[in-house]
């Protein structure tokens, strides 16, 4: 414990320390360190034994059974989170919650709680600068030719100048086209995602008929998943309501969770695709997997796209990892929030929270 507790109070985070005792009272907190106190204002004295959901403000409905659930299920979670401030004042966290330990005997997890936004720095300032510049770079540069694959597949895959002759041919332009226009997809995410972070992105918003709209995205990838032998299953609530908001880049958000899902599910398991209001009025749409699910390390980096690089040598499936961190930012745009639960070998849930005003 040496080295642990010299990192647990070096350490810039503000860390705690919880447990869940036999009868599942809890999270009761063991310890904290100074950051903490200071982001939180109260002394480790004044919180030890107390419950850490207590931290949570009375709007936190979406949250907290996604929190409650991963102490229960010892999995990891990362959520934002409205809470309260000891002397009473509103402090939106973004709350990491892993468990210490693989062994189910000992119930104990670190909680890093860090305000919403910190993670700008100087450092991460420069960075995305270089990042968007080299994405600007990327959208001219790939773009131009893929207009051209794309055009003269679609030639040949219809016959527009005449028959080709072997249905192979005609097959093998139907697969080019169809990796054209994956790739197209994934160019716009970049420039959707060069846009959110200069601020130029603007939404064309209009009211759509979500539980339509959750079809279709369904109905997509219907294909992929029986390629996959994988089954795509919905539990949709009735009379949901409208959504005010960008018709087009909502179908983005819901497309690329159930790509993540489907990439990561093994054969012969199940992702489903969940929409509800809560008692709150807020919406929430949820993307169950039971895939190989994510090590704690992985969740807490989940939405930054620049997490699988590195991991994408050690293996090709990995993917380039752009799904979470574009559904992060443009649900953000619609001024809701995502969370995320995982276990490693079980499976992931991500979930969308769609606040009340955007409801129709």
């Amino acid at each position: 414990m040496g080295l642990f507790d010299s990192v647990f109070h070096e350490v810039n985070d503000a860390i705690a320390i919880v447990m869940v005792t036999e009868d599942n009272n809890g999270p009761v907190v063991i310890d904290a360190n100074h950051e903490f106190e200071q982001l939180t204002g109260y002394w480790v004295d004044e919180v030890t034994d107390m419950d850490l959901l207590k931290l949570l403000d009375d709007t936190a409905a979406d949250t907290r059974p996604i929190l409650e659930e991963a102490f229960e299920e010892r999995q990891t979670a990362v959520v934002n989170s409205p809470c309260v401030h000891k002397d009473g004042n509103p402090l939106p966290l973004n709350i990491t919650v892993r468990p210490i330990t693989a062994e189910k005997d000992i119930n104990r997890f670190i909680c890093v709680l860090r305000p919403q936004g910190s993670e700008d720095s100087h450092v991460a300032a420069a960075a995305r600068e270089a990042k968007r510049k080299l994405l600007a770079a990327m959208h001219h540069t790939f773009r131009t030719p893929l207009n051209g694959i794309l055009g003269f597949s679609e030639i040949i895959k219809d016959e527009l100048l005449g028959p080709v002759g072997q249905d192979s041919y005609k097959q093998y332009a139907k697969d080019i086209h169809g990796a054209g226009q994956d790739m197209l997809q994934l160019i716009d995410h970049l420039l959707d995602l060069k846009k959110l972070e200069l601020a130029e992105l603007e939404l064309s918003e209009e009211s759509f008929d979500l539980a339509e709209l959750l079809g279709e995205c369904l109905d997509s990838l219907r294909e992929d998943a029986q390629k996959a032998d994988v089954k795509l299953s919905r539990y949709i609530c009735r009379d949901l309501p409208n959504v005010n908001g960008d018709r087009v880049r909502f179908r983005k958000i819901i497309t690329s969770l159930l790509f993540n899902a489907l990439k990561f599910t093994p054969s012969g398991n199940r992702v489903m695709l969940k929409a509800r209001l809560n008692e709150g009025g807020t919406l929430i749409i949820s993307c169950q997997d039971e895939g190989t699910g994510m090590r704690p390390q992985q969740v807490a980096k989940a939405f930054s796209h620049d997490n699988q690089f590195s991991d994408i040598y050690a293996d090709p499936n990995t993917g380039l990892g752009f799904g979470l961190p574009y559904v992060k930012k443009m649900i953000e745009q619609h001024n809701g929030t995502v969370s995320i639960a995982s276990r490693y070998g079980q499976g992931t849930t991500v979930n969308l929270h769609l606040p009340a005003s955007r409801l129709l």
